[in-house]
């Protein structure tokens, strides 16, 4: 049986359990199976407070589907295009945090972001602006972002 009929089948089988019953479609993209669910009424259920049901879910599934594979099976479940707002609110956030060290030529910092959101933050900000930096620190929750001109010294705010 098809890979993708199966992730279908399985993560059909999952929200069905949850009393879920959004449409599904699943895509091959770049080795990753994009796993979309379209909604009208339940899309904030399936999200959550900052998307972490959404992020939970994600995880439930790759072990289901690992057990059923026999392989990690990489795959992205977005809800109503929510990944895709999510991006832009935290490239903005970048992008006003970048533009905020470059004018102050002092260094910044966020918190309260999930590895996701880090991994965005950084990535955005590698590739806007060349002139700076973005490392983090921390553990958990407790992890931050900092985002300095490149050659200044780690000293935090």
């Amino acid at each position: 049986m098809d890979k993708k009929k199966i992730i279908k089948e399985k993560v059909t089988d999952i929200l069905n359990c949850l009393s879920f019953n959004p449409d599904i479609s699943v895509e091959e993209v770049d080795n990753v199976y994009q796993v979309t669910l379209k909604t009208e009424s339940e899309a904030s259920l399936l999200i959550g407070r900052y998307g972490e049901t959404l992020s939970s879910l994600q995880r439930v599934m790759e072990a289901i589907l690992y057990k059923s594979f026999g392989e990690l099976v990489p795959i992205l479940v977005n809800v109503n295009d929510y990944r895709e707002k999510q991006k832009e609110r935290i490239e903005n956030i970048a992008k006003n945090i970048a533009d905020r060290t470059i004018a102050q030529k002092k260094i910044s910092s966020l918190s309260s972001f999930s590895s996701f959101e880090r991994k965005l933050i950084h990535e955005y900000v590698s590739k806007n602006f060349p002139e700076l930096e973005s490392f983090s620190e921390g553990v958990g929750r407790d992890r931050k972002i900092f985002i300095k001109l490149k050659g200044e010294e780690e000293i935090h705010e």
